[in-house]
């Protein structure tokens, strides 16, 4: 459950809302024949994305849908076009990141999500994605301490940014974290003991 709410079925929902708004949302006062050949030719096409759907958020639409598909090679082109349509839009960088990590290139991945943090200062709910997105990579790069330093940083922003996200998860995984250390470091004391005795016995022997 640690990356439900970051899935990209969310992202293609909000398109979604935002394709009905254009092209069904803005018909009032049009004729009949203008709002039927809209429909006809799909939602409404705006570069600047004011009164329509923009290249960037087409482009993010066709990658979702790829993702959605399993198809991450395709996913990551769409992304990474979406970019070039609009390089300072925090959520293309962090959707090349998610694609990347299907794809099993976690490199590729943070270098996608860092690049989305110098992005997201007016993009709240997308940076803290970005920021839950990195602290779960440093979980499965096993980097364990800069996890808990990770998930600290994403606790508190979330929690400086009411409904940005799940602070009680951050919370969890450091608990999580902690607990782990623990363990390591008991284990290590037995098996210190255990080794003792093995040398004990040994030099007994001889």
């Amino acid at each position: 459950m640690r990356r439900a709410w970051l899935n990209v079925p969310i992202v293609l929902i909000s398109i979604a809302a935002t394709s009905a708004a254009f092209a069904g949302g803005k018909t009032k006062g049009k004729k009949e024949s203008d709002t039927t050949e809209a429909a006809a030719g799909g939602p409404k096409k705006d570069p600047k994305g004011q009164t329509g759907i923009s290249p960037f958020m087409d482009r993010v639409n066709e990658g979702a849908a790829a993702y959605v598909a399993g198809d991450y090679a395709k996913a990551i082109e769409l992304f990474r076009k979406a970019i070039e349509q609009d390089p300072d839009k925090a959520l293309g960088h962090y959707l090349l990141g998610e694609a990347y990590l299907a794809d099993k290139k976690l490199e590729e991945a943070e270098r996608a999500w860092q690049a989305a943090l110098q992005h997201a200062d007016k993009d709240i709910r997308t940076k803290a994605k970005v920021l839950f997105a990195l602290a779960d990579l440093r979980e499965r790069q096993g980097r364990l301490a800069d996890a808990a330093t990770a998930w600290k940083e994403y606790e508190s922003f979330v929690n400086a940014n009411a409904g940005a996200g799940y602070p009680a998860t951050a919370a969890d995984r450091q608990r999580a974290i902690a607990a782990h250390d623990d363990l390591a470091q008991k284990y290590a004391k037995v098996k210190e003991r255990i080794e003792q005795r093995q040398r004990e016995v040994s030099e007994q022997k001889k």
